[in-house]
């Protein structure tokens, strides 16, 4: 197995979006923001190589977008994905797997390219994964999470990219596995990776950068905040037992981090590049 960081781009939030009811004189002084009140994310994927079989955990958000709203959202270098792999040896075609943990529209909605206004799939020969839980929410969803939901790009994946459903916890493919967690939205699905004698988890939502792993650090776009404290709580313990990695899709500053659990709960033990 061979496992590669690939860049899809960057973009921007408000602070009290990404920390919630954190105050800003709290959460600034461990990610920065500018005079605006606006943080840099970026969209780390991660690809897997097993030979024959090449997996890539999310797509970042693809190319389907105005000027106003890349410039509001901080949308950078559209096309960053292909430019990713192809420094490390890859083309689109060689894709075999797509993983999304969920189907917010940073995540997977730069598996499908607009070309004057037809949608095409960036990855044609892959097949695109993701929750039944989070496929059939993402029909019902509600006002305050609907538009992060681009429906003619998920039926587009459905219909022409292969959509497999995955139906609760399971060994996806040799070495990745997969958990459910319902805090952000139903069904995101999680990735645990054997690599190299370790568990790396890839951490998408369930926590976007190392200084949301306190607790009650939580991003204002959960939807149920309470189960995602719950939720972050047991994982880290488990975590931290377990000496587990945890590979950030989202932060900027850090790639990687380790947990250690002390008298007020986890914190950053350790922070590296993968």
């Amino acid at each position: 197995m061979q496992v590669h960081t690939i860049y899809a781009g960057n973009f921007s939030c408000d602070g009290g979006s990404l920390f919630g009811v954190i105050p800003k004189a709290m959460w600034s002084k461990v990610y920065p923001a500018d005079e605006n009140n606006i943080t840099k994310l970026t969209m780390r994927c991660l690809l897997i190589d097993q030979g024959e079989q090449k997996i890539l955990i999310e797509a970042g958000v693809g190319n389907h977008y105005p000027e106003k709203v890349r410039k509001n959202n901080g949308h950078e270098d559209t096309d960053a994905i292909e430019k990713s792999l192809a420094e490390k040896g890859y083309r689109p075609e060689d894709i075999t797997d797509v993983l999304f943990t969920h189907l917010h529209w940073d995540h997977c909605n730069g598996a499908v390219v607009n070309e004057n206004g037809q949608l095409k799939l960036l990855f044609p020969n892959a097949t695109h994964w993701c929750s039944l839980k989070q496929w059939e929410h993402s029909k019902i969803s509600n006002i305050r999470e609907r538009a992060a939901y681009y429906t003619e790009i998920l039926n587009f994946l459905k219909t022409e990219g292969n959509m497999q459903l995955v139906d609760g916890n399971c060994e996806l493919f040799p070495g990745v596995s997969v958990r459910m967690f319902d805090g952000h939205t139903p069904g995101q699905m999680i990735p645990f990776i054997q690599y190299e004698g370790k568990t790396y988890v890839y951490m998408a939502d369930l926590i976007p950068t190392a200084a949301n792993i306190p607790i009650v650090w939580l991003a204002a776009y959960d939807l149920y905040p309470v189960t995602s404290m719950e939720e972050k709580e047991a994982f880290l313990k488990e975590v931290a037992e377990k000496e587990y990695v945890l590979f950030f899709e989202h932060d900027v500053y850090t790639e990687c981090a380790t947990v250690e659990w002390g008298e007020k709960g986890p914190k950053v033990k350790e922070k590296f590049k993968f």
